[in-house]
């Protein structure tokens, strides 16, 4: 009996094969890069977006109460006070009745960033806020703070710092620490210089005396702008609102109501392939990026913030015109 032949599969045969399966494989892997492409977009986008809602996090409400001071009105400021408080300037701190200023394309503090922050990032704006803590504290040496009687509302808060207050703290009278803050963008951030930041200088108290920290809040940021909504009373009795750079004469005109912020946020790293070179306008500014800057993906974000705290115009009781 003769063995049975098997019959395999002929040379033609195995390369058509062989062909279909690499066409198959490269396929899967155009796919598979695909996906990775999109997945590092959709977390490059996450990233930026977190990085915009936790920079607003901290500058929206800083915002919306500047010039809460508790009780009364204002205080005005003194000279009688440890140096330490003069820092970024004299009556800097202490110059609560204009409770938001700011510079425009400039550092303009007499305290300097701290070293690690490679100096404030020129063209870029800064913002200053003062108001209140929002909750009662104790008597602390070396810290600023409020000391005002909340059944009076026609007193004036007295400042002090010596941790000893002017007066009781019982159920009529309440003690705060004052909040004074100024937003930059700094060159370096911790750890990266070449990396652009958004810092704060806050005043804080340290060991007993009074100190202008320096602290980074967000990298990538490379870029904060800056207009204030200033309203005025016509003749005609009608309450008009504009928004002007920081600095500009027009703000003595009327009463700081709002403030307008850009932030400029920069990706953390390179997507392959990516490229964008449009312009981006806003406020004062064309920012048009170079061949290498185009490389990078940037989220540009506004943000207008009524001051909650702003003194009403006279007659003004229904709105702005425009």
């Amino acid at each position: 009996m003769r063995p049975s032949r098997t019959a395999g599969f002929s040379l033609p045969e195995l390369m058509i094969s062989l062909t279909l399966g690499l066409l198959l494989i490269a396929a899967f892997l155009i796919v598979l890069q695909r996906c990775r492409s999109a997945f590092a977009i959709n977390e490059s986008l996450a990233r930026q977006q977190d990085a915009a809602r936790h920079a607003l996090s901290v500058l929206v409400p800083d915002i919306e109460h500047a010039g809460f001071y508790g009780p009364g009105r204002a205080p005005a400021g003194i000279g009688s006070l440890p140096s330490g408080i003069h820092a970024c300037g004299t009556g800097f701190a202490t110059s609560l009745a204009v409770s938001v200023e700011g510079s425009d394309n400039v550092y303009r503090l007499a305290c300097a960033p701290t070293a690690t922050a490679g100096g404030a990032r020129a063209g870029t704006d800064s913002l200053t806020l003062r108001h209140a803590s929002q909750g009662t504290v104790d008597p602390r040496a070396g810290r600023l703070q409020l000391y005002s009687q909340s059944l009076s509302l026609s007193s004036s808060p007295v400042l002090f710092s010596d941790g000893i207050a002017p007066g009781v703290a019982d159920t009529g009278d309440e003690i705060r620490d004052v909040e004074v803050r100024t937003y930059y963008i700094a060159n370096d951030s911790v750890q990266r210089p070449g990396w652009p930041a958004l810092r704060v200088k806050a005043l804080t108290e340290s060991r007993g005396g009074a100190q202008f920290r320096d602290e980074e809040i967000l990298p990538g940021v490379e870029d904060l702008q800056v207009e204030m909504g200033v309203a005025t009373l016509a003749a005609d009795g009608v309450a008009r609102l504009s928004y002007v750079a920081p600095g500009s004469a027009r703000l003595r005109e009327g009463r700081i109501v709002a403030v307008r912020v850009w932030l400029r946020i920069r990706a953390d790293v390179t997507e392959p392939g990516f490229l964008d070179e449009r312009s981006l306008a806003y406020a004062n500014v064309v920012y048009t990026p170079t061949a290498a800057e185009a490389k990078q993906r940037r989220l540009l974000i506004e943000r207008t913030v009524a001051l909650r705290n702003a003194p009403p115009l006279p007659g003004n009781a229904a709105g702005y015109a425009p």
